[in-house]
């Protein structure tokens, strides 16, 4: 699906996973939350799997982006799960929770 800055594909009935390309602005975050949640919404999407594979820190700009994110799916009832975290981005992640994330965890897709 055609979003700037992101390959939204489906992967199965009600998944679709979104991959971040370095041309992705976040400060562009209220348009392409709304696009990304518009397409998974129109294709009765239950959950999308965020992909962190290309991120090797996440800071508080980037954190705030996935929260948004997830709090808008959580509202359209779709579940946010990021997925490939390194080691280094699950570490800086956590220097900026205060509590549970809105967004859940995983290694990968799972089979």
């Amino acid at each position: 699906m055609a979003i700037s800055g992101v390959h939204l594909t489906r992967i199965g009935k009600g998944n679709f996973l979104l991959e971040p390309r370095r041309s992705m602005n976040i400060q562009e975050q209220n348009m392409l939350m709304r696009e990304i949640v518009a397409a998974v919404q129109q294709e009765q999407g239950e959950r999308l799997y965020y992909d962190l594979d290309s991120l090797p820190i996440i800071d508080q700009v980037y954190y705030d982006w996935l929260d948004k994110l997830a709090r808008t799916c959580l509202a359209m009832n779709i579940k946010m799960i990021c997925i490939n975290m390194q080691p280094t981005a699950a570490f800086t992640l956590s220097k900026f929770l205060t509590g549970k994330p809105v967004f859940e965890t995983a290694l990968a897709v799972p089979d």
